[in-house]
């Protein structure tokens, strides 16, 4: 009697061991960062830039306001490898908006927002933010043109 009920438990957890097993729910995606090298595909000129000489180059600023080449150039810079993360606007992104990014009281890392400290967290990253290496003109044009596009 005791081996015909241990074989017939052996038997009942067999089957319940050997039968097909429900699939688990899909794995939930997990988001990536894109690298901040991706360059920014922007199809309107930037919010609050006027169009300058009919040339189709946005500045900021007022109608008629010489074109400053170090700003000019900074867009680009910020184009390619900042606004994949980051608008000019309040708006967050993958980082924080940038809007009135001069007239904060400080940056992330605690220290004021002045050009050094942004030249420092741009180039070294810090919380989510990668190291952005950029070379030292470009850190320039960019940090110009953050204080022309964020006030």
């Amino acid at each position: 009697m005791k081996k015909t009920l241990a074989l017939a438990m052996f038997i009942v957890i067999f089957v319940a061991g050997c039968s097909p097993q429900p699939l688990p729910d899909a794995p939930t995606p997990i988001r990536t960062l894109y690298p901040a090298t991706l360059p920014a595909v922007v199809t309107q000129p930037l919010a609050g830039t006027q169009v300058a000489g009919g040339e189709g180059t946005a500045v900021p600023g007022e109608t008629g306001a010489a074109v400053d080449p170090v700003v000019q150039a900074g867009e680009q810079v910020f184009e390619t490898n900042c606004a994949v993360c980051h608008n000019l606007t309040a708006e967050a992104k993958v980082g924080p908006g940038l809007a009135g990014l001069f007239a904060r009281d400080q940056l992330p890392s605690g220290d004021p927002v002045t050009d050094e400290n942004l030249r420092v967290w741009i180039t070294n990253g810090g919380g989510a933010m990668p190291p952005v290496p950029l070379p030292e003109d470009e850190l320039t044009q960019v940090i110009a043109f953050l204080r022309e596009a964020t006030q």
